[in-house]
Order: C-alpha cells, then structure tokens, then sequence
C-alpha cells in the first residue's frame, strides 16, 4: 500500500458527511435545531450535555427545553390548517367597506347595497353587508310593508287598473306609483 491510499487506515482524513448533511447537523431555525436536539438526546442517547454542545445550547438550556417537551409545552411544527386567507381575515368585505358605507348613507337597504355592489363588479352578499353595517355603527334600516297590487276592490291594497284622474304621472323613480284617489276603486271610472 502506498502512503495516503484509501486503503491506508493511517492516513486517511476524518470522513466528510454526505452532501446536504449540514441540514440536519447545523440546522438555521429555531425549531429545527430544538427538533435535532431532542432526538439527538432521545434517540441517539446522548446526554444533555452533549447533546447541548452538539446544537449550541448550554447544559440548563438542554435540561430545560427535554423538560418542556415531556409536559407538552413545547409547539415545535406548524399545525395544519386549510388553505386560503387566515380566519378573520375578510378581503371582500375590506374592499367593498367604503362603498358599503356610501351607499347606506344614500339611504338603501342591505338588499339594495348587495344589489349595487354585484352590479358594480364587487358582489357581497346581504349578509356580509349587514356585518359591515353593524362594524360601522349603523342601525337596521325599518322596512316597510310594501302595499299589495290587486285588481279586487275586497283585499288590501290599490287598484292597478285605476289610471287616477286625466293628466296624472307617476312621481320621477316610481314607475306605475298611484296614490288612492277618493272614490277610485273597481270599476274605475275613467
């Protein structure tokens, strides 16, 4: 055998780790490291001592951080979760806000605000606009009981069928409103 040959036991430098080795001899996050440690202590048996020098804690530390990990104190990984914005977290909402509050000022329903906003290219649904209201401060609009359409002079509500006296036009933004003219009702007088 020559001097400096593989085969020479004598001569031979410390054998280097495998590639990629660094990661788990020399790990770079704090739970990574606190993970090799505790395995490093419970499954290769080292004790605390060595296990401390190995991942640069001190003996206490090392002491400590088992001590922690037996009574559960001790959130090493990441815990799963769904996919998506975090919970509470609402871009939507956040997005359509200030059209929310503009339109209630204008006076509209949580009904008409989702309305406009799907109109307008940022859908939400009543529900979440009521949310943004209440967020807001704003009180629940009364709704009013909306007078029923019949031609029978015997339920509750207007004759449709009565046009109302000659000349009359409905109010601009009310399209076939007529109010009860005295003396207005099946057959109608016209």
């Amino acid at each position: 055998m020559t001097g400096g040959s593989p085969q020479d036991p004598g001569t031979n430098p410390a054998p280097r780790p495998p590639l990629g080795a660094d990661f788990f001899t020399a790990p770079d996050q704090v739970n990574h490291r606190r993970y090799e440690a505790l395995r490093a202590f419970f499954i290769d048996g080292l004790t605390h001592a060595q296990a401390a020098a190995k991942f640069g804690y001190t003996r206490w530390a090392m002491v400590n951080l088992v001590r922690d990990y037996r009574a559960g104190g001790l959130d090493m990984f990441a815990a799963p979760r769904k996919p998506g914005p975090p919970p509470g977290v609402t871009p939507a909402k956040d997005r359509a806000r200030k059209r929310v509050v503009e339109l209630r000022r204008e006076g509209l329903s949580t009904y008409e605000i989702s309305a406009r906003l799907s109109t307008e290219g940022t859908p939400l649904n009543r529900t979440s606009v009521g949310e943004i209201l209440t967020e807001e401060g704003f009180g629940r609009l009364l709704r009013h009981a909306q007078v029923e359409a019949s031609i029978n002079p015997g339920t509750y509500g207007r004759d449709t069928t009565c046009p109302g006296p000659a000349g009359w036009t409905s109010p601009p933004g009310r399209p076939g409103w007529t109010p009860e003219w005295p003396g207005c009702c099946s057959p109608c007088p016209t």
